[in-house]
């Protein structure tokens, strides 16, 4: 691995995901994207679902929570982030496949999956290039006539933090709390939202246009699919069926 990397995935482990279930987890913008993409995926009993980059494990009430017979796996590149997640899925008392994998290259055979689930992370994977390898690989383990959601980033993070800051300050102002503890719970998330800041400066970071998008997603899944823009969170998401055999 290298040191770039190391220094990537020990920023993850020690920082971004100590702090994530206290900041962005709790936003209502990104519960609200969550939701929606939960819901795009149809889950039916007895599905085999991925999710890539399953991170502290946000998703997994969501998609385990109604007591529906279908089995989860769930890959991060932060060991801390799925210690995280292991406690959310025994609160529940589900047992889940958790694996320490980078989603450019998944350990996993061709059509593993009956949905695939990628909320948020094409956003860290890398260049645009990184981006296609990323989704080539969820393509190439969805099953075909699987269906995939995923999201990707529409623009510059440095709008949606500005943007994201109006919500944590009227989320604590709409709470109901009392004056001082929503003032001081305010103070503790502004500070600890510190900790995003290195994310800005790093290297390689892009975003698709509408147009764009459409042609990859044409070109490695094929079949029926949906580019819509989720503005409130800068994302687009795409979803669909993956129909074009071996996603290539």
């Amino acid at each position: 691995m290298r040191f770039a990397e190391r220094l990537v995935r020990a920023y993850f482990d020690c920082a971004y995901n100590v702090v994530y279930d206290f900041t962005t987890a709790r936003l209502s913008r990104f519960r609200k994207l969550q939701a929606r993409c939960v819901a795009e995926l149809g889950l039916a009993e007895g599905d085999r679902v991925l999710c890539v980059g399953l991170g502290t494990g946000n998703e997994i009430p969501r998609i385990l929570g109604a007591n529906m017979a279908v089995e989860l796996t769930g890959i991060d590149y932060s060991k801390t982030a799925l210690k995280r997640a292991v406690r959310k899925a025994e609160k529940l008392s589900k047992n889940i496949d958790l694996r320490l994998m980078d989603a450019r290259n998944l350990d996993f055979a061709p059509e593993s999956f009956d949905k695939v689930l990628c909320i948020h992370v094409m956003d860290f994977v890398g260049d645009n290039r990184d981006q296609e390898k990323a989704t080539r690989e969820i393509m190439r383990v969805l099953k075909n006539g699987g269906k995939f959601v995923i999201t990707y980033p529409s623009d510059r993070e440095e709008k949606l933090g500005r943007s994201l800051l109006r919500d944590v300050i009227r989320d604590n102002l709409d709470s109901g709390k009392h004056p001082f503890r929503a003032f001081w719970s305010l103070v503790a998330q502004m500070l600890t939202g510190l900790v995003y800041l290195p994310l800005l400066a790093r290297p390689g970071r892009s975003f698709y246009s509408g147009h764009d998008l459409q042609a990859m997603i044409g070109r490695l899944a094929g079949g029926d699919f949906q580019i819509e823009e989720y503005s409130s969170y800068q994302d687009r998401i795409a979803f669909g069926k993956r129909a074009n055999e071996g996603g290539n």
